[in-house]
């Protein structure tokens, strides 16, 4: 403990030494601890929440029933990889307006589409032209959501992309874009 004392003409400082001076300093550091850790806790959180979205991701206004010919003309822009999986999904497709809020897992999700949030890997395999990282879609977006075509090899691999657990067969109730 350091004590200041002013005389006229001069300063002293007179170094007073304690024996609790250990435990002062000790809960000194465990105040700051406890306020790094709790500034840790706080920013740790901070940004998690998601906004509400307001309606139904899966409602019908969302989404128009292509043919095939639509699914062609689109891929014939896109890369050769997006071709490849425009072709394995032979059958008729679902267009799919992204909305704020959404993700491929939530829109993969939705009963509407596929009720199995571990398939978004089809998703992003039939959009990979317009979708760079499947962590980021906008709102505006229309993705091709394939409707059929793929066998249960290509599904179970899917889900296995997506870290669902073993065994990687779909979910009961689900409706895979299965052959």
């Amino acid at each position: 403990m350091f004590i200041q004392t002013m005389h006229a003409d001069r300063i002293s400082i007179i170094h007073n030494k304690k024996e609790d001076g250990g435990m002062s300093q000790k809960n000194r550091w465990m105040t700051l601890c406890g306020i790094i850790f709790s500034l840790m806790m706080i920013f740790s959180f901070a940004g998690c929440a998601k906004k509400a979205v307001s309606g139904d991701p899966g409602t019908a206004s969302d989404k128009v029933v292509t043919d095939e010919s639509k699914v062609a003309a689109q891929s014939g822009a896109a890369s050769s990889e997006a071709k490849a999986d425009s072709a394995a999904s032979s059958g008729a497709t679902t267009e799919y307006a992204v909305k704020k809020g959404d993700s491929l897992w939530a829109i993969a999700k939705s009963k509407d589409i596929y009720g199995d949030d571990f398939l978004w890997p089809i998703i992003y395999g039939a959009n990979k032209a317009q979708i760079k990282n499947p962590n980021r879609i906008y709102p505006g977006q229309k993705l091709i959501i394939p409707r059929d075509g793929f066998s249960t090899k290509d599904i179970e691999k899917a889900r296995k992309k997506a870290g669902a657990k073993k065994p990687y067969a779909p979910l009961k109730g689900s409706t895979p874009p299965m052959k």
